[in-house]
């Protein structure tokens, strides 16, 4: 496919230069998180519960950010951080958490542990920083490396491992205004994340600066080749527009939810006026996907916080039953986000990061100020503090 040169004189350059802006001028007052009471206790920056009562956390602090993992519902967190070979502990860059006892963490090298971060193994790792990881199963997995002193030189390659992350080998590589054969648009290099449903079955997904589009790519044979997916627009959406998408996640083999954050922009500006957040169902593993309705939120699709991350965060446990938090307000659906409820949480859903829920009823919430984590064991509607502990 052939890439889109942009112009000066290109008023969708335009959009793009109002975009960046807008985004690091909203993401500005997300800065470093410090806790705020209980002592030493650390704020949390995320968390992903397998069940009840397994899960992992990372800590957000401003010296160094740890892993920690809880067997008993949040309550007690046991700091399972890797070590250097100097014996210091790391600092957490990226987390992949794969089951109860599986997870990888990036801190310049990649740790890998099999059995709750009671011992950690580590391998080198290709290329430059590594903007997004994810494993599917025990042995494979990928990576995105991004190399380059400034937007003209930036690189960003794919790797993938078939062992577990001992080795890599690169599948593909994109440039800016550059075509490399992998099919890929680095537009400007701003593509946040990707997934993968299989080991050939995977998808690209971020912001779309270019051109008034869904940035959406697929591949079907492990990452060596991609192709632009394209998606039916809500009749919400107005030109000129930009989007925002997120990762899919996949339930089965067939069903899956794809989240899309679209803006309307002034014509003028480029400026959001009007913002709406959107889940895709697919049912033939991603083949086709098909819009719900649409959910008018409050911030931007392109309002970020200091990772890069969504102010908006959302949850679904499976392809019906799923709830987004916009702000201080949150959603609910039960078919699919084909109707959304609107709910009015207790006051201390406040300042929310993240939700993460493992039911129709039980999950958690980040906080970014004290309390730091809260728990609703009714779907949302009630949530209390959870009062935990972190040990070495």
């Amino acid at each position: 496919m052939a890439v889109r040169t942009i112009t000066r004189g290109d008023p969708h350059m335009r959009a793009a230069i109002a975009i960046v802006i807008a985004s690091l001028t909203l993401g500005l007052g997300y800065g470093p998180v410090r806790a705020q009471t209980r002592g030493d206790v650390p704020a949390l920056e995320s968390i992903r519960m397998i069940d009840a009562l397994i899960g992992w956390a990372v800590t957000s602090e401003q010296e160094a950010e740890r892993f920690l993992r809880t067997t008993d519902g949040g309550i007690h967190w046991r700091d399972v951080t890797p070590f250097l070979s100097s014996g210091q502990k790391i600092s957490v860059e990226k987390v992949a958490v794969l089951t109860s006892l599986i997870a990888w963490v990036l801190s310049g090298e990649l740790f890998h542990t099999v059995d709750g971060g009671r011992t950690w193994s580590n391998e080198d790792i290709p290329g430059g920083w590594v903007q997004s990881m994810q494993f599917i199963d025990p042995r494979d997995g990928w990576i995105v490396s991004v190399q380059g002193a400034n937007m003209a030189s930036v690189e960003q390659d794919i790797y993938g491992s078939t062992d577990g992350g001992q080795t890599w080998i690169k599948a593909a590589s994109t440039r800016p205004f550059e075509a490399t054969g992998s099919g890929l648009d680095l537009q400007l290099g701003l593509y946040f994340d990707f997934a993968f449903l299989n080991a050939t079955t995977g998808w690209v997904t971020g912001i779309s600066l270019a051109e008034e589009r869904v940035y959406l790519y697929v591949t079907h044979d492990g990452g060596r080749t991609w192709h632009l997916q394209k998606l039916p627009l809500p009749l919400l959406v107005t030109s000129p527009w930009g989007g925002v998408t997120r990762p899919p996640t996949f339930f089965t083999a067939r069903h899956g939810i794809l989240p899309v954050f679209y803006d309307n922009l002034n014509s003028q500006s480029y400026r959001p006026i009007a913002s709406f957040a959107i889940f895709y169902v697919t049912n033939d593993g991603g083949m086709t996907w098909t819009s719900t309705t649409p959910v008018s939120t409050a911030h931007s699709g392109i309002a970020l916080d200091r990772r890069g991350q969504s102010l908006r965060t959302y949850s679904f446990v499976d392809a019906n039953h799923g709830w987004l938090a916009d702000g201080d307000v949150l959603y609910a659906t039960s078919d699919g986000g084909h109707h959304w409820m609107k709910i009015s949480p207790t006051e201390l859903f406040t300042d929310v990061r993240q939700i993460d829920f493992i039911s129709s009823w039980v999950g958690w919430a980040v906080r970014q100020t004290s309390p730091f984590l809260l728990k609703t064991l009714d779907g949302g509607h009630t949530w209390a503090p959870v009062p935990y502990f972190v040990s070495p």
